[in-house]
């Protein structure tokens, strides 16, 4: 299958390659290794941060043969890891780019040079294959498709904090349901994940709760064995605690609420446990205030209707804590009429997030309201205002004059 953009791309790309580009390209042939070397290498220097480049060079070949050098025996150890390394730029492109870097079979390609003895090559290959299983025009199933690469994955994990920290977060984004979850499972991802949540490494330890988070997901089975997973002498839950304080990063908070959100829904944990009621709650409550941004108010407030939509303590609990009702009612005023006369860069982040704001709303809103009369009334009533305050906020309807003209 041949690796070039889509059609109208590759005639508008191709109008505007220029003689530099072509050059690139042509240095890869050269018969002298260390001038390939050195023109992977400039490749490399000319592609950062410049996405016309990178379209050029796919446009004119350059990935298939940047993947035959890669997996040529011939090539040396560092020819192989600037290759893996202009690749993962490539990838850092467009979605264009990384369909045709699909269309190349570059996955099997790098999955292969993770059975390298250099540990610098492993990690650009793993860098690669990070940025493109997160793009979101990958199948996670080519993740699956081998059978020997999940082990093989958790066998690199114990190699250094790079490769930890990008198998952690491919696994993250490539764990999308039961079944996923249940091959990583029985390979063995909760014990060889749960220390590197004592990483001296934060991105590491992001990772790691990031990848806690997507397996416990509705899923009894890995949230009973994560209640009794010992770190260091501690158990995941308190751990988990320990990365809600106030004092770490937003990310870290609501990612650990999460995991222990989920454990609990699972019935992992009690719906009266402490660590719920003391801990969580108030977390995703706090997460629910103006003062957060509009993307952490919104998963704050989805998370938290997931916590207590089936607990009628847990709702009644939310209700009276820090005013939820009344910052709900803040949900609706996005976006305002100040952010649309001082900043247009806000009223347009305002207005790509006003939608996700009052659906996050309307979620916590029926979880509140689910079993108990009164906090149905008073969310109602808050409901209501916020219904009212957006209608007043809405522009009149237009009358279609043009006939009378």
């Amino acid at each position: 299958m041949a690796c070039l953009l889509e059609t109208p791309i590759r005639m508008s790309v191709l109008s505007e390659v220029t003689a530099s580009s072509r050059h690139y390209v042509d240095r890869l042939f050269d018969p002298d290794p260390q001038k390939v070397l050195q023109g992977v290498i400039d490749m490399k220097n000319a592609v950062i941060g410049n996405n016309k480049q990178k379209a050029n060079l796919i446009v004119l070949g350059a990935v298939p043969r940047l993947l035959y050098l890669l997996q040529q025996e011939t090539s040396s150890i560092e020819l192989k890891t600037e290759c893996a390394v202009v690749l993962g730029s490539l990838a850092m492109g467009t979605e264009n780019n990384v369909k045709s870097l699909l269309d190349c079979h570059i996955i099997p390609a790098l999955l292969q040079g993770l059975l390298s003895p250099d540990l610098k090559f492993i990690e650009a290959c793993l860098r690669c294959l990070r940025t493109i299983f997160t793009s979101p025009v990958t199948p996670e199933e080519l993740l699956y498709t081998d059978a020997t690469v999940i082990p093989h994955l958790m066998a690199l994990l114990s190699r250094s904090r790079y490769t930890q920290e990008y198998i952690c977060q491919i696994f993250s984004h490539c764990c999308k349901g039961p079944d996923h979850q249940t091959i990583l499972f029985n390979h063995g991802a909760v014990q060889n994940i749960a220390h590197l949540l004592t990483s001296v490494s934060y991105k590491v330890r992001m990772q790691a709760l990031k990848c806690f988070s997507v397996l416990a997901f509705e899923n009894p089975q890995v949230s009973m064995t994560l209640v009794n997973v010992l770190v260091d002498g501690e158990l995941l839950p308190q751990i988990f605690v320990k990365m809600l304080q106030r004092d770490k990063p937003i990310e870290m908070q609501l990612t650990s609420a999460k995991c222990l959100t989920y454990m609990c829904r699972a019935g992992a944990i009690r719906t009266d446990d402490n660590c719920i009621v003391l801990k969580t709650l108030p977390c995703l409550v706090r997460m629910c205030s103006k003062e957060r941004l509009l993307e952490e108010r919104v998963e704050g407030a989805e998370t938290l209707a997931y916590l207590i939509e089936p607990d009628v303590e847990l709702q009644r609990i939310a209700s009276i804590t820090d005013h939820l009702i009344a910052m709900l009612a803040d949900y609706f005023k996005y976006p305002s009429s100040v952010s649309a006369i001082t900043d247009i860069k806000r009223l347009d982040h305002d207005l790509k997030h006003a939608h996700e704001l009052r659906q996050a709303a309307f979620k916590l809103y029926a979880s509140l309201g689910a079993n108990d009369e009164d906090i149905r009334k008073k969310s109602g009533k808050s409901l209501e205002g916020s219904l009212c305050f957006l209608m007043n906020c809405l522009p009149p309807p237009q009358n279609d004059c043009s006939r009378d003209h």
